[in-house]
């Protein structure tokens, strides 16, 4: 579908012209450069002050009504799973031992982050942003704009998160990234010696994933992952442990990202080029994907992007509990997908049921005693799983990074601690000479 003559009447005010392709917004989200520059703090702060977040919010929720634009259709027809995707993969990146990563500073935009296998396709995900960010300019870093779109989106299909914060001051390159786990591309080596058992300071097990390995552990080096599900709770707790969440934020957050959408697999041929290697060939575009021809390569049943297919619920754009009821009343079975990975689906599925899958680490949940009684406790008590996902999804979203003195959130006030963070460690610049 493209967009229709009513939905670019809602989007006129976001565009600072209506002929914008999808060429240029692709470029403002994936800048060429890998470079783009930003505010100073004071510009931001001042800017900020007049950010109308009311407004903010029903922009997003007209680009979630709206139709899919051709160049990048919408699973189930919405928008919603994709942008919840973005935010949780800006944010995913920040550790708890030094605060470094996290969404603020905008950095998922440039190299290092936007190559990381767990960013592919995120690049169209900006894209689609690119419009919202024209209208409001200085007023409105990337890092608070990806966040709103992903919590807007959680928000419409019915989860109750009550507040979102603004204030995230945006880096102009991704320098303060590299640390987080470089690109195969670069010329630093990355920073442990056996993808799949990096060890703190890093925030992950696997450079290049947001936490770890979800077809399993990788058990020695150059080994594939083992789709043992007792074995990756390890991963997944100590994981989410360097991220700073204990079992219930790992268990809500885990439930609640997975209530929505699918993963894509279905293509055994991959994503296509990363952006650090598509442009520095002279490409346009990054992910392009291997599968498919014409104008539909790449995309719809053509997509390739963690190489695992399928819903995880029957109702993939509705906040509900159904991954932890079906997790426990069904028997799921390991099965070869057709991307070439390990994952899981229901024996002897209902008609309704076929093509849904889980994630070794989504089965890990069920195979730890600790882990389970929290599963049990969410499939059996709908109020106690919303208050703990909107608990964990704020801390996931708002921890790390530079935050301006003047931030603010759409409801209450901000938290303390999210201004303090930054000054609660030594800077490098902090260092002194004796």
């Amino acid at each position: 579908m493209v967009r229709s003559a009513k939905m670019l009447v809602a989007l006129a005010p976001l565009v600072a012209s209506e002929q914008s392709s999808w060429k240029d917004m692709y470029e403002q989200g994936t800048p060429f450069s890998d470079a783009s520059p930003a505010p100073t703090d004071d510009e931001y702060s001042a800017a900020l002050r007049g950010l109308n977040v009311a407004a903010l919010t029903r922009d997003i929720e007209s680009l979630l009504a709206g139709e899919s634009y051709s160049e990048w259709p919408a699973d189930f027809g919405n928008y919603g799973p994709l942008l919840i995707r973005l935010a949780w993969h800006c944010s995913g990146s920040y550790r708890a031992t030094d605060g470094k990563g996290g969404c603020a500073g905008g950095r998922h935009r440039f190299d290092p982050e936007r190559s990381w296998d767990d960013n592919t396709n995120l690049d169209k995900a900006r894209a689609l942003l690119t419009p919202i960010k024209e209208k409001y300019g200085a007023q409105l870093s990337w890092g608070d704009l990806m966040i709103a779109a992903g919590t807007t989106a959680l928000r419409s299909m019915g989860t109750p998160v009550k507040q979102v914060c603004f204030g995230r001051i945006d880096d102009s390159d991704g320098t303060n990234s590299l640390e987080l786990g470089p690109s195969p591309e670069q010329e630093k080596v990355a920073p442990c010696e056996v993808q799949g058992q990096c060890e703190r300071p890093l925030g992950t097990t696997t450079v290049g994933l947001i936490y770890l390995n979800p077809e399993g552990p990788v058990v020695e080096a150059g080994g594939s992952p083992v789709p043992d599900p007792s074995l990756s709770a390890k991963d997944v707790r100590d994981s989410f442990s360097r991220m700073d969440h204990d079992d219930r934020d790992t268990v809500a957050l885990i439930g609640g990202g997975h209530a929505f959408g699918k993963t894509h697999g279905a293509c055994p041929e991959g994503p296509g080029l990363r952006p650090s290697e598509a442009f520095a060939q002279g490409d346009s575009f990054a992910w392009q994907g291997e599968c498919g021809e014409g104008d539909l390569k790449g995309k719809g049943a053509n997509t390739f992007t963690s190489g695992f297919e399928g819903p995880w619920t029957t109702k993939p754009t509705k906040w509900d509990n159904e991954f932890f009821t079906k997790m426990l009343d069904r028997e799921w079975e390991k099965v070869m997908g057709p991307g070439g990975h390990w994952q899981w689906r229901i024996k002897n599925a209902s008609d309704s049921e076929k093509g849904l899958m889980r994630l070794t680490s989504d089965m890990s949940l069920i195979h730890d005693d600790a882990y389970l009684e929290i599963v049990k406790e969410f499939a059996s008590d709908m109020r106690a799983f919303d208050a703990a996902f909107d608990k964990a999804w704020f801390k996931l979203t708002h921890k790390g990074g530079r935050w301006s003195p003047d931030a603010k959130c759409d409801t209450g006030s901000v938290p303390s601690w999210v201004i303090d963070q930054q000054y609660a460690r030594m800077l490098d610049t902090d260092a002194v000479i004796v």
